[in-house]
């Protein structure tokens, strides 16, 4: 852990301690008075302004002390009254129970407390300026988490966008990026390639002609065993004559 987790685990637990210590009446009441002495003012400003603008004749002067008066006497009103409830709570057989709501209520405030300082952190300050001690906490991921929780409570007239989702939001997420390179594509005409050569009908081949009558050797005379000379031959062919 680094110096933002114990930060973190401390104001969450100083939280839970104070509020199990107090009650979760007591508690309540107490959030609740500040909303009351805050509620009281704002209508009952105009009010205690035009009572006090004669006696200081000081516009500026008139406008604090009718704010700042009016809100510490309706805090001290509603913390009395809210005081006087949590004791009775608290002598009754109700005291343990409140005890231990007190006890869940000290961690969900301190979680909204400390989400909501990552909130203003995350309105002001760059993510790549923040030191790495603070960007490597084990805590950021859930502190983020519970800073949207607290923006979407939000009305609409008091969201501030964080740098983070500034950054996000200037460079599309990757299906924007298909989706305009797929139109871009579809937009551009692509060359045309030339068609392929469709091949020339093939003719029916000939018909194949007959193959030329293969001649037959002729037998032959066997040849003689011998042979006489030619002036041998010439005499007996004579001699055949003659004798004839």
């Amino acid at each position: 852990m680094n110096p933002l987790d114990i930060g973190v685990i401390a104001i969450v637990a100083l939280s839970a301690i104070f509020a199990f210590a107090r009650g979760f009446v007591r508690e309540a009441l107490s959030i609740l008075a500040w909303v009351g002495a805050a509620a009281i003012t704002l209508y009952a400003f105009g009010a205690v302004y035009r009572m006090i603008d004669p006696l200081v004749a000081n516009p500026l002067l008139s406008e604090l002390i009718a704010v700042g008066g009016t809100f510490i006497v309706s805090l001290i009103v509603l913390t009395i009254l809210t005081g006087f409830i949590a004791r009775s709570v608290r002598s009754s057989a109700l005291s343990p129970i409140d005890r231990s709501l007190g006890f869940i209520f000290g961690l969900v405030r301190g979680a909204a407390l400390v989400s909501l300082a990552y909130l203003l952190l995350d309105v002001s300050v760059q993510p790549n300026d923040r030191p790495v001690w603070m960007r490597e906490a084990k805590s950021m991921p859930f502190l983020a988490q519970g800073a949207d929780m607290l923006r979407n409570v939000l009305p609409e007239s008091l969201k501030v966008k964080s740098t983070s989702a500034a950054e996000d939001t200037t460079r599309p997420p990757d299906s924007a990026r298909e989706a305009d390179r797929a139109m871009r594509a579809l937009s551009t005409p692509t060359p045309s390639t030339p068609a392929a050569s469709t091949p020339a009908p093939s003719t029916p081949a000939a018909a194949p002609q007959p193959a030329p009558p293969v001649a037959r050797p002729q037998p032959t005379a066997p040849a003689t065993a011998q042979s006489y000379p030619a002036t041998d031959r010439r005499n007996m062919d004579r001699l055949i004559g003659s004798q004839r």
